[in-house]
């Protein structure tokens, strides 16, 4: 056991920030995790909770109530799956300590234990403060027994080791019957085509069946639900817990633990066969065979150092596949949300009232409208950290910066470039998807993709300069980087706060002032301008001089 906690605290320390990185300004981390616990963390619990507080009281009235909170919580335990499969996959097979703990007398169990409870604890956070809003919400609203909160707390605590486990179990029987994949190039390509098919598939169940909100009621309100039938067979801890919290007994809560403890037992005997014939001769490079030096040398050719800088940082983002997952593919879930509400309205016509608004030139609709716009502009650009990642992606090479003949400046302009340019893809995409839609002139099309492109700007200098301020330069592998990398998070609590901010006061003058929707969103693009300045100015003063001032 002790053995087994010294492992557990080294493999979260490595995914931490290194001691050097923090003490570069342990002010600066200080203020943005308070800026963060109360510009994301609380806001989402605080909203997950509500829904939940809402449904369980009105299912309560016809004793469903269980219903709401089993079909979140399996909601939760699906993305816990799809988003850890890649996880599992890198932290047992490809992570950098393999080849460090292999040669010590450590049984597979042990490593495999350590290195799934190190990455339970790293993953779940923002699971836990979710599933703590989820039960909170459903505890106070269905009116539950006080003995609910602690139940809820184990809850909490426990809901990701299922998922985890699933996703686990099925990357060692992966790796361990198929031998050929021995890189995480290859392993990440395939979880990659994975997640888009089960995203494809979700995309294709909604687009044939539909989706009505009077339907989701009426299915929350059976008793013998046939979704949720289905999926407790798949997750069958959800069932036991909830009913833990509320009708049931001391017994489903003993079951729910003895499923956990059981799918523990297993995944351990597995481990402990499966791991080590599995993890033997594993690689983290490419599978493509090595071009020789002369042939490399024969393709050379003199280029603008600008666009070979350029073609470096778009090549490095699209052939890694952790980048490409992370950073890339999220930008194109935006179309398929605008598909997705376009199939649920043609099914429902829940959108009228608001697709007659911006046809027929409602001030209040058309504000909304661009300000949505803005706001998941900001958004999308802040999730996929290109630009919040920009210095950390250059990790052990971080030297290149300070050698090349390229100024800092320079480099960050191309960073932010390729940000833009990646971001502003999948958002003019949607932008005009949404307006052809709704069947709006051109000059608004131009208006609102302008609005966006002055969004993704400002969002893409902003997370450079932060990214300067403190970037993690040591970490072992791609995903590392990301997951590990606190200015993601921090730029992204910032980024949405500004945002909030703008979006809120537009719309409190709209409802309270005589001021029209066009001097408003006239005032919008002023201040994009400014703070798209104010960025560029703290890329150009100060984040360069953080980059200057850095050491490796």
């Amino acid at each position: 056991m002790k053995m087994y906690l010294r492992l557990v605290l080294a493999m979260i320390k490595g995914v931490e920030p290194s001691d050097k990185e923090k003490k570069r300004n342990k002010v600066f981390y200080i203020v943005m995790t308070i800026i963060a616990g109360f510009g994301i963390m609380l806001p989402m619990t605080l909203f997950v909770g509500i829904i939940l507080y809402t449904l369980a009281g009105s299912l309560s009235v016809i004793g469903t109530e269980e219903n709401a909170l089993e079909m979140f919580l399996h909601l939760i335990a699906a993305f816990s799956f799809i988003l850890g499969l890649n996880v599992m996959f890198t932290v047992f097979y490809f992570s950098g300590d393999i080849e460090n703990l292999l040669p010590l007398p450590l049984k597979p169990y042990q490593i495999i234990c350590s290195k799934f409870t190190a990455a339970l604890i790293s993953e779940s956070i923002m699971e836990f403060l979710v599933v703590i809003g989820a039960m909170a919400g459903y505890i106070i609203g269905g009116e539950m027994p006080f003995y609910s909160w602690a139940v809820a707390i184990i809850g909490t605590f426990t809901m990701p080791v299922l998922p985890l486990i699933y996703c686990g179990i099925l990357s060692m029987i992966v790796m361990y019957f198929t031998r050929f994949i021995k890189n995480k190039d290859t392993v990440n390509k395939i979880v990659g085509l994975f997640t888009i098919a089960v995203i494809l598939g979700m995309i294709y169940l909604i687009s044939v069946n539909g989706f009505r909100s009077e339907q989701l009621i009426g299915t929350l309100s059976e008793k013998d639900n046939p979704v949720l039938r289905v999926m407790n067979i798949i997750f069958p801890t959800v069932p036991f817990l909830v009913r833990s919290m509320g009708t049931g007994t001391i017994l489903d809560l003993l079951i729910y633990l003895g499923i956990n403890a059981a799918a523990v037992a297993v995944f351990i005997c597995l481990a402990q066969v499966l791991y080590f014939p599995s993890v033997i001769g594993i690689g983290q490079g490419s599978t493509k065979s090595r071009k020789t030096l002369d042939s490399i040398t024969k393709r050379m050719k003199q280029h603008n150092v600008s666009v070979t800088y350029l073609k470096k940082e778009f090549r490095l983002i699209f052939r890694t596949p952790a980048y490409f997952t992370n950073c890339v593919m999220i930008n194109f879930l935006c179309p398929v949300f605008v598909y997705l509400a376009y199939i649920v309205h043609k099914k429902t016509g829940f959108l009228e009232s608001f697709i007659y608004g911006i046809r027929s030139g409602d001030e209040e609709t058309v504000l909304i409208f661009m300000l949505g716009i803005s706001a998941i502009s900001v958004l999308v650009t802040a999730l996929n950290c290109i630009a919040s990642s920009g210095i950390t992606r250059e990790g052990k090479h971080f030297a290149f910066m300070k050698y090349i003949p390229l100024s800092y400046i320079a480099q960050i302009n191309i960073k932010a470039f390729v940000s833009i340019v990646i971001s502003g893809s999948g958002m003019l995409i949607c932008v005009i998807a949404a307006c052809l839609w709704l069947h709006t002139g051109i000059k608004f099309v131009i208006f609102c993709c302008l609005l966006s492109l002055l969004s993704v700007s400002f969002a893409s200098y902003f997370g450079i300069y932060m990214d300067s301020i403190n970037p993690k330069l040591i970490w072992d592998d791609e995903l590392n980087a990301l997951r590990g990398n606190y200015n993601i998070f921090f730029n992204m609590a910032l980024a949405i706060l500004m945002e909030g901010i703008i979006c809120a006061g537009a719309y409190f003058l709209m409802k309270n002032t005589d001021i029209g929707a066009i001097m408003i969103i006239i005032t919008v693009f002023v201040l994009l301008m400014i703070l798209n300045t104010i960025s560029y100015m703290l890329c150009h003063y100060r984040g360069t001089k953080n980059i200057e001032k850095l050491e490796y």
